[in-house]
């Protein structure tokens, strides 16, 4: 089963103060590099951008061995990244994560990858009623469904993970922590986040 790996990194970062969430860093090691060494056994590493990024950073990324793929639609969420990057992609999967999410892990990875099977279109993971559309396996099955979703401005991944055949894994069933789900939106958590690695 050929699976690449996207790793959302458009969007306008509001809650962070316009500071681009990917470049934040944890022990001198950007959040997107310690994604990208996570990632490191997919056969291609997408990354998502939205048209305000200069060709200049789209080089640094490329440069990085990332692949970058411009989103179709601007200023719709997750859902437009997601969307352009199954649109464009050579796998039949991909794995999907976002810049922020810097506690992502193989273990993670391996689990998902375990219970992909081919009449699956999402394997994601769960914590009671809660869903994690994000840390997720997506099939380019799911293509179609998502225009009919962004044509009426329906962006919620949710709604298509709803109305997809997904294969739901309660993380209570797994040695992992929802802590690999965590995502850093505000400066305030990302100042507790240094404070917690520098005790």
């Amino acid at each position: 089963m050929n699976i690449g790996a996207l790793i959302l990194m458009g969007g306008q970062n509001r809650r962070m103060g316009g500071n681009i969430k990917g470049l934040l860093k944890i022990d001198e090691e950007t959040f997107l590099e310690r994604i990208v060494s996570v990632l490191d056994n997919f056969s291609t590493i997408y990354l998502s951008v939205n048209k305000r990024f200069s060709s200049e950073e789209i080089k640094k990324y490329e440069e990085m061995g990332l692949s970058v793929i411009v989103d179709t639609y601007d200023e719709i969420g997750p859902i437009g990244g997601m969307y352009s990057s199954l649109k464009k992609c050579k796998e039949d999967y991909l794995f999907i994560t976002a810049c922020d999410m810097p506690f992502i892990n193989k273990d993670l990875i391996n689990e998902l990858r375990l219970n992909m099977k081919k009449n699956v279109d999402i394997v994601l993971f769960s914590k009671g009623r809660l869903l994690y559309p994000l840390g997720a396996i997506y099939s380019k099955n799911v293509i179609h469904f998502m225009e009919e979703l962004i044509n009426s401005k329906e962006y919620k991944p949710l709604k298509l993970i709803r109305n997809s055949n997904f294969v739901e894994l309660p993380l209570e069933n797994t040695n992992l922590s929802d802590d690999v789900f965590k995502n850093i939106n505000t400066p305030e958590e990302y100042d507790q986040l240094i404070r917690y690695y520098n005790k």
